[in-house]
């Protein structure tokens, strides 16, 4: 199996860890003081701690989407951000979680883009997007 490696950095480790871990439902791999790593299927995602980053002051645009941004939308800068395909459990899952612990969300609710969305910003303000590629559009995400 071809592993691919994607390298961030963090200010807070124990904050990346329940973010990742806690909520989105990453596999921890290892856990030090000064770096932490997840698994995503065939993806290692490691973060280094440092000890300031530049925190975006608006949403990452997301080439994906029509035009980079939904309509009625905040404006976007071009700046990182990851995507994660989720099973539609593990979706419904991590939504219900990061919306429990007050996740800085784009749109209050999952969102259809020709497939199931959602988008936080991580504890250091990364725009991180959610997806369910597998559940079709007329099934509401459903959520925990």
């Amino acid at each position: 199996m071809a592993t691919w490696f994607a390298y961030e950095y963090c200010t807070d480790i124990g904050a990346t860890r329940e973010f990742y871990g806690g909520h989105v439902g990453l596999t921890l791999i290892w856990d030090e003081a000064e770096d932490i790593a997840f698994q995503h299927d065939c993806v290692q995602l490691s973060f280094r701690r440092v000890d300031s980053l530049i925190r975006p002051q608006g949403w990452a645009f997301q080439p994906g989407w029509s035009h980079g941004q939904l309509s009625g939308a905040p404006e976007t800068e071009h700046v990182r951000s990851i995507s994660l395909a989720l099973a539609p459990a593990a979706f419904r899952s991590a939504v219900a979680k990061l919306k429990g612990a007050g996740a800085e969300t784009l749109t209050p609710e999952p969102f259809w883009v020709g497939y199931w969305s959602f988008v936080v910003r991580d504890p250091d303000g990364l725009t991180v997007e959610l997806t369910d590629p597998e559940s079709p559009q007329h099934l509401i995400p459903v959520l925990q």
